[in-house]
């Protein structure tokens, strides 16, 4: 039976106990009328045959997985044609039959990156001159040709810039920039482009169909995406995800084999990061890594996840100015923003204690845009600065304006001991001494046997002395948080945080009530926060 020039690829016939051959081998294009996604290289090429005016040096560039090798085969079979299809390789001659079962003499495909030297090179450049012997015109292709050394490329000029009449160079490169000057202005470049979502989809669903298998849509859809572009990538996921068995495909078994987070996992963590809901993210975190997930992974899923919802509230937003649509966008356009600015901030490459997993920790806790004022009340944290080992009594945190003060007990309040602290020890408090209690305000532990009392006058005047120190900071504190906010793992330390005493060289941090995370992490982090409140 004979194949028509614009019939799909279909698989090549198997034998009961052959070999397993990947999908991407059996359905790789065989004409041009096969390749996908590419209409304007592939009309350009087609002309080029059509008429005779084949460059004799021609450049494929693209990204992996995109048919830049295919469409070398295919040109070289067009050039070789005994029955051309108006610009398009038969398929079925003998020249065509022979390329494509890989036993045609004269297509020579060397793969530059493991050929790449001038021994290689010189030895392709002596068998140039031979003339072909079962085809027209005698075809390289070198493929990874960017990898190709300078001396390689220098010995091959000549032969490149004037190659006999019976000779065609075919180059195929991910890595354009890294070809000698000289070398590009002798090749007919041709940029092949990375294929839309909808045409990776067209395409499984033919595979699928060729092969008597079924997948959900949905399914489809993920693995188009996940492929970036790549059809060699989403045929490989596909072949690898047949391999599992089952009567149907569908979306939970793609992201299951796939090491992927569920959609319901990416959706709660991007709300979670939304509402501030640092609990409900944590769990999240702590499911995907019990169930093996890869963060880094997670990571990119919800960046792609918030700015699909990016662009959908953009829209949204547009179309809702123009008087178009019936509902508002589930999430803002500024809540969108913050979200992405956050992640974005994530370096997943970052190594120290926590990682990857710290990192998406913090991105939890709420950045906000406002003044450092307008925190909520914050509680005293440990001295930190050059003096905090001989630290001296604790000043009185100020009122928040916008935070109505909650009346202070006369009567002393014993504060129990912790089981357990990851903080360093502070001085001793002199006895009488602790500052007032306040609306939300959580006083910092203590030895066993303190107590919280009224502040004394005398403890009023020693805050009224330090107050010259104390209000320089917060004049200069705008500074030190832009400072430390080019430091992504101290920016929310510092961002909910404020200077609520200075005294002896000691300032005072205090964190809202609600933050005893970040409180614990600024312990850890006391270093880096002594440098840069100190300079």
């Amino acid at each position: 039976m004979t194949k028509s020039a614009s019939s799909p690829p279909g698989p090549v016939a198997t034998v009961v106990g052959a070999p397993h051959q990947a999908i991407y081998r059996r359905w790789r294009a065989q004409t041009f009328a096969q390749i996908v996604g590419q209409p304007a290289v592939v009309q350009t090429l087609q002309n080029a045959v059509r008429t005779g005016r084949v460059a004799h040096a021609i450049l494929f560039v693209g990204p992996r997985g995109t048919g830049k090798t295919s469409l070398a085969r295919i040109l070289a079979k067009a050039i070789n044609c005994t029955n051309l299809q108006d610009g398009d390789p038969c398929d079925t001659c003998p020249s065509c039959v022979a390329i494509r079962e890989g036993r045609a003499l004269d297509l020579i495909e060397i793969d530059a990156a493991s050929n790449r030297g001038i021994d290689a090179i010189r030895e392709l450049r002596e068998r140039i001159n031979y003339a072909p012997t079962d085809l027209k015109r005698k075809v390289y292709i070198l493929d990874e040709a960017h990898q190709i050394t300078k001396d390689a490329w220098n010995a091959l000029l000549k032969s490149l810039e004037e190659p006999p009449d019976f000779v065609v160079f075919m180059f195929a490169s991910t890595h354009p920039q890294d070809f000698p000057p000289a070398i590009l202005s002798r090749l007919q470049r041709f940029d092949v482009r990375r294929l839309s979502p909808a045409d990776i989809e067209g395409k499984l669903s033919r595979i699928l169909e060729g092969d008597g298998r079924v997948a959900d849509p949905a399914a489809i859809a993920l693995i188009a995406r996940l492929a970036a572009g790549g059809m060699r990538d989403a045929e490989s996921m596909l072949d690898q995800l047949l391999a599992s068995g089952g009567d149907r495909l569908d979306e939970a078994t793609v992201r299951d084999l796939l090491g992927l987070a569920p959609a319901d996992a990416i959706d709660g963590f991007v709300r979670a990061m939304a509402d501030g809901d640092v609990g409900a993210g944590v769990r999240i975190l702590d499911e995907l890594e019990d169930r093996g997930r890869d963060l880094r992974a997670f990571l990119e899923q919800l960046v792609e996840q918030v700015r699909g919802g990016l662009v959908d509230a953009g829209s949204a937003a547009s179309a809702a100015a123009a008087g178009v649509g019936d509902s508002p966008a589930p999430m803002s356009v500024a809540a969108s923003v913050a979200i992405a600015r956050r992640l974005g901030e994530i370096d997943p490459n970052r190594a120290g204690i926590g990682g990857l997993r710290l990192q998406l920790e913090l991105a939890l806790f709420p950045l906000p845009d406002a003044a450092p004022s307008s925190v909520p009340p914050p509680r005293p944290a440990q001295a930190v600065g050059p003096g905090a080992s001989g630290a001296g009594p604790t000043a009185s945190p100020p009122k928040v304006s916008h935070v109505d003060p909650a009346p202070v007990a006369a009567a002393s309040v014993p504060m129990p001991a912790p089981a357990h602290s990851n903080v360093l020890p502070a001085a001793e408090r002199p006895a009488g001494a602790a500052p007032a209690a306040a609306s939300k305000l959580a006083a910092p532990p203590e030895a066993p046997g303190a107590h919280t009392d009224v502040p004394t006058p005398a403890q009023v005047d020693d805050t009224a002395r330090s107050g010259s120190d104390l209000d320089r900071l917060r004049h200069h504190w705008p500074e030190v948080v832009k400072r430390l906010s080019a430091h992504p793992p101290t920016k929310p330390l510092i961002a909910v945080c404020l200077p609520m005493s200075v005294e002896d060289g000691v300032v005072t941090l205090g964190f809202p009530e609600d933050q005893g995370f970040l409180r614990d992490v600024a312990e850890r982090r006391r270093t880096v926060l002594e440098e840069s409140i100190g300079s």
